[in-house]
């Protein structure tokens, strides 16, 4: 078994977690061979993807032929709403749709890709696909105005500024950014050897983190594997409200994220379990208000001790919990993960 470090990846930060699950999730769909997720020891902890032929290379090729895959005109990160409408389709927040026959074209285009993707058994972009969520056009308000962004994840936060959307003004320029790369950048990148923020321009105020860290360059491989971790966080629509996202504490488009360390080595399946329990959930909202979690009880939630020895008994030794803010206008506010706050789940 050989371990491929993510040696700046800092736990504090949601781009770190993001990053690994994303990885794993490319390498996997990519051919690797019995891929485990692991933290190494200590009080500085660093994500780790395992495998037996897990060597830069290696990795490095899976990755840069996984964005090179999805840098074409067929794929579909490159599909348009329409042929005059430059926005991409398959994102889960664009400009208002006004008509009946908008809506129509845009479910029927969706549609196709769904299935032409269902027919290459294509499951990784079907789950980034499904996880982003999609416009809701079963959500109005007491006016009657459509609510077309409560359908998407609480993780996609690109910025809405001059009609910007997830999959046209981020998965297609790191598609093609990380694809021209060679195999030994790419992996030097996700090992934290170099940073090119190709499409940031290497910027002081880059934006390529896309919420999960802080504005500054970031490497282009590590960020899309940030972006491409967003499927391993399910989402459940609702007819009443927001849709509800896998490791998101809160209303809306405030709230927490949360994510767990654990020791030992899993594999993605079994992470993927633990990110959509409940019992995660449960324990991540340890100590925080009514406010803080949407609802109307009178106290902060106490520590739920059977969700903490339920994650103790599986290997989880921290759970780091992000709390989200805003910046910026209220008509285009930009949404950042901040630093981590860890709640330790096994006893000392």
């Amino acid at each position: 078994m050989s371990d491929f470090i993510l040696t700046t990846a800092d736990p504090d930060i949601m781009l770190s977690h993001l990053a690994l699950y994303g990885l794993a999730a490319i390498v996997e769909d990519g051919g690797l061979d019995d891929v485990r997720l692991s933290w190494t020891p200590g009080m500085t902890p660093r994500p780790v993807l395992s495998a037996p032929q897990a060597s830069p290379e290696t990795i490095g090729e899976i990755v840069r032929r996984h964005a090179a895959r999805h840098d074409t005109p067929e794929s579909w990160p490159s599909r348009q709403i329409s042929a005059a409408e430059q926005r991409a389709l398959m994102s889960p927040r664009i400009s208002v749709i006004s008509t009946s026959d908008g809506w129509r074209s845009l479910q029927q285009r969706r549609h196709d890709v769904l299935d032409r993707l269902t027919d290459a058994r294509a499951l990784l972009d079907l789950r980034l696909i499904a996880a982003l969520g999609e416009p809701s056009y079963w959500r109005k308000n007491r006016q009657g105005q459509r609510l077309q962004d409560d359908g998407a994840s609480r993780l996609e936060m690109q910025p809405r500024n001059q009609g910007s959307e997830f999959v046209g003004n981020r998965i297609r320029p790191l598609a093609a950014a990380v694809a021209a790369r060679t195999a030994t950048a790419v992996s030097d990148g996700l090992l934290g050897r170099t940073v090119r923020d190709e499409i940031g321009k290497d910027r002081p105020d880059s934006r390529t983190p896309t919420g999960f860290a802080a504005p500054g360059p970031t490497d282009n491989a590590l960020a899309w594997c940030a972006l491409w971790g967003i499927s391993q966080f399910p989402i459940a629509q609702r007819g009443t409200g927001f849709a509800t996202t896998s490791g998101h504490l809160g209303r809306g488009t405030a709230g927490y994220f949360y994510v767990p360390v654990w020791a030992g080595r899993w594999r993605t399946a079994r992470h993927r379990t633990i990110l959509a329990s409940g019992q995660l959930s449960r324990f991540a909202a340890t100590g925080l208000s009514p406010n803080d979690l949407g609802r109307t009880s009178d106290d902060a939630a106490p520590r739920d001790e059977s969700a903490r020895e339920w994650l103790a008994h599986r290997g989880v030794t921290t759970v780091v919990r992000f709390p989200v803010h805003r910046f910026g206008s209220d008509s285009a506010p930009e949404r950042r993960a901040m630093l981590g706050e860890r709640l330790k789940s096994r006893r000392r």
